[in-house]
């Protein structure tokens, strides 16, 4: 088989079914298409993961193969998050508060797992670091930190009495988080120098930033144009008062909602 035929196949399709996937079960109207949507979405998924060994000679299967080094952590900390968030005090879906220490402890351990990986086993391939992995990490570091206050702000509002709760969720993202990159910035790794990483750093942060700005930008153009519009858009004429027909049924129909004829 081609090289290129192989990319298609192995790669490039199955990285097409997550997007409709995800657009299937979104669908309204329709609830076969919302039940094979999600399960379409993760089949893709998993084959674009399985393209370093279904598509070994594109160049696209690095990012496959980063997905799969990366998704044992990825998902202990999502599930911890989940645990720290509904093992507390939450109105509806509360889980025992055994839950909450498991959630800690998992995100305690996917963090650890993620900067194991950074300073002694990065994702490997083709007998190399993947080139991936030093643009994921950076952006992931930056972007914990920035989302940090965001799941605080979360975990706050969606449950009573959870400032404590919010305080340990931000400590152990800072502390770990934010003294983790300042530790790799001024020393080297087995696997990567300082320099190399603060280089990444520098470009996820560039990233970011334009990505910010970018979405404040389009945020604001959208809000320019419906402002526009809405101002061209003539004078709403002046309906006519309601009849008595109108008005008696207004009358019943509220009767039949509010339960009959009582004094207030």
């Amino acid at each position: 088989m081609e090289a290129w035929i192989s990319a298609l196949v192995g790669y490039w399709f199955p990285f097409a079914l997550v997007p409709l996937g995800i657009w299937l079960s979104l669908v309204r109207g329709n609830e076969k298409l919302q039940k094979i949507g999600l399960p379409l979405a993760v089949l893709g998924i998993i084959f674009v993961m399985a393209s370093p060994w279904t598509a070994p000679e594109s160049d696209s299967s690095a990012s496959g193969h980063l997905l799969l080094s990366i998704a044992g952590p990825v998902l202990l900390l999502a599930w911890g998050c989940f645990l720290a968030i509904f093992g507390g005090q939450v109105p509806v879906g509360r889980l025992p508060p055994v839950a909450r220490k498991g959630g800690y402890a998992a995100i305690l351990l996917g963090i650890s797992w993620l900067a194991f990986m950074h300073y002694e086993a990065p994702p490997i391939w083709r007998g190399d670091i993947n080139p991936f992995w030093g643009a994921w990490w950076a952006v992931f570091i930056l972007s914990a930190i920035m989302s940090s206050g965001l799941l605080a702000q979360v975990t706050h509002t969606i449950g009573d009495m959870r400032t404590k709760e919010t305080i340990l969720m931000v400590s152990i993202c800072f502390s770990f988080v934010l003294l983790g990159l300042i530790f790799f910035m001024l020393v080297d790794t087995n696997a990567t120098s300082a320099k190399q990483f603060r280089t990444d750093i520098w470009l996820a942060g560039a990233d970011l930033f334009g990505t910010v700005i970018g979405g404040l930008l389009a945020i604001a153009i959208f809000a320019i144009v419906i402002t526009i519009y809405e101002r061209n858009l003539p004078e709403p004429a002046k309906t006519n008062p309601l009849s008595i027909m109108e008005k008696e049924r207004v009358t019943e129909i509220l009767k039949d909602v509010v339960g009959g004829e009582k004094d207030e």
